[in-house]
């Protein structure tokens, strides 16, 4: 197997379960490692939680492993150790050496992008790992790999067809997660099913959860390259996991240390300014709560200022359930470009187009490039284009502004 054959392992025939994940952590050697795991479940947030987290530890000295899902552009994104993407070389080594033990197990690309990156760590003598689920919590490969410390982020509608149907079905996924009395649990403020739930879990393994009141920062937060005050529960569960840790490892980390990390922390995809004239903002926003986010976000930012059309690029993966809460954007924008992912479960820009109402400002474009060029084309400097929907989109803003997602010096 290589990097290519990796990639085209078909989604569909997926059986979700931690048993085919522990059989191959096993076949491999790596059930026994010596860095902590901190695993981050939940709807939204995992990103920036593991971004601000990655980078404080990392300023803080600590030699440091990040798995994240999914990639924007390339596959390495996923996988990285002291901010540095893996080399195809080593993900091609891995393949090589458990060609046998994968063709046995036959297991998903989640499943063994999650023990390859285990492996990497292992190889590379990390002192900490981040690890943030791909999907619920239950089922999720993740979940296999004997984690220590368990970080909950908001948790909300998404993933319906797979997760279930309601916010209690979803949460139940999420908690289960919680394994034993010994991992360290904490959580985001929640809503009252949500954290009813988390507490249920938690306490048929005898264990506890610090659930985070919701916080008010004592004045806003100021981040050099994100936006939003939807950070601040994401800031405050980095900050109490930084105390478990410096409790775990000898650290002199202060908190000046921590504001100033998490000041310049980057993060592509979350309210990214891709270009100035016109301004572009791209988001990965994709679901209910994501949404509103991003649409609060957006109308706060451009508050006071003097932008003179306000465009609108959208694509969806086919099983969001995004309808209701698309309709409010259409009061904010003079144009609205209804596109496709061109993924094979990208939802059809005629589709998309049924959200709004006003059709005379609504227009289809299939193809992204299109889209994204066409929308250039029309828009004068002092105008203001939204892109927003998925991860899937990233590409094609790569193929248009060279090197859009490479970190900042």
């Amino acid at each position: 197997m290589n990097i290519i054959k990796l990639l085209n392992i078909p989604t569909k025939k997926n059986k979700y379960g931690l048993e085919k994940t522990h059989r191959l952590l096993k076949e491999c050697k790596l059930n026994d490692n010596n860095f902590i795991k901190i695993q981050i479940i939940g709807t939204n947030g995992k990103g920036s939680v593991a971004a601000f987290l990655s980078k404080a530890l990392f300023d803080a000295g600590f030699n440091l492993g990040v798995y994240s899902s999914p990639h924007l552009v390339k596959i390495n994104e996923r996988i990285q150790v002291n901010r540095e993407q893996i080399q195809d070389s080593q993900i091609n080594c891995f393949l090589s050496l458990y060609s046998k033990q994968i063709k046995k197990i036959k297991p998903s690309f989640f499943e063994i992008m999650t023990v390859l990156s285990i492996w990497y760590f292992t190889k590379k003598k990390i002192d900490i790992a981040i690890l943030e689920t791909g999907l619920g919590g239950r089922l999720d490969s993740v979940t296999a790999c004997n984690n220590q410390i368990l970080l909950f982020t908001s948790i909300s509608m998404d993933h319906h067809d797979i997760l279930g149907n309601t916010l209690e079905k979803i949460a139940k996924e999420k908690s289960g997660a919680i394994l034993n009395q010994q991992q360290i649990c904490i959580s985001v403020y929640q809503e009252h099913i949500v954290k009813k739930i988390l507490k249920i879990q938690v306490s048929k393994h005898n264990n506890q959860i610090i659930i985070l009141d919701q916080i008010k920062a004592h004045k806003p937060l100021q981040f050099r390259y994100l936006y939003g005050n939807h950070q601040i529960e994401n800031v405050a569960l980095v900050k109490e996991t930084i105390k478990i840790i410096s409790q775990l490892k000898k650290t002199t980390i202060t908190a000046k240390q921590i504001n100033k990390s998490i000041y310049n922390t980057q993060w592509s995809g979350r309210f990214q300014i891709i270009c100035q004239k016109p301004k572009i903002i791209y988001d990965v926003a994709h679901n209910k709560a994501s949404l509103n986010s991003f649409i609060d976000n957006f109308t706060h930012y451009i508050k006071n200022k003097k932008y003179n059309k306000k465009h609108l690029i959208c694509a969806f993966e086919n099983n969001k359930r995004i309808f209701t809460t698309l309709k409010k954007y259409e009061k904010h924008f003079n144009y609205i470009i209804c596109t496709e992912t061109q993924i094979r479960a990208s939802m059809d820009a005629t589709k998309i187009t049924r959200a709004f109402l006003k059709k005379e400002k609504t227009q289809r474009i299939h193809n992204i490039d299109n889209a994204i060029l066409k929308t250039l084309k029309k828009a004068h400097k002092q105008d203001i284009i939204a892109i927003i929907g998925s991860h899937f989109i990233a590409p094609a803003l790569n193929r248009v502004f060279k090197n859009c997602f490479a970190p900042k010096e």
